[in-house]
């Protein structure tokens, strides 16, 4: 494989990688803001509230994982 090719496969790569990150961020920002429209609307909070911030913030974790992978990561696997 030549050097042209062998860039082309590393930039593919991480344009897939970028991708799969935003359909994981707009995701996350769908189904969050739905929890938090549906909380907002209820009047019985018992429990609610402790369901979604803990996915809030573990999915949060998860995105942020994820961003670093994507745009910080220096390997070239």
């Amino acid at each position: 494989m030549d050097k042209d090719e062998e860039l082309i496969k590393k930039a593919t790569k991480r344009a897939k990688g970028k991708t799969w990150f935003y359909i994981h961020f707009a995701c996350y920002l769908v189904v969050n803001i739905g929890m938090i429209a549906y909380w907002w609307t209820r009047t019985d909070l018992s429990g609610l509230i402790a369901i979604m911030s803990g996915t809030l913030f573990g999915w949060g974790v998860g995105i942020v994982a994820h961003f670093i992978g994507v745009f910080f990561s220096s390997s070239d696997k």
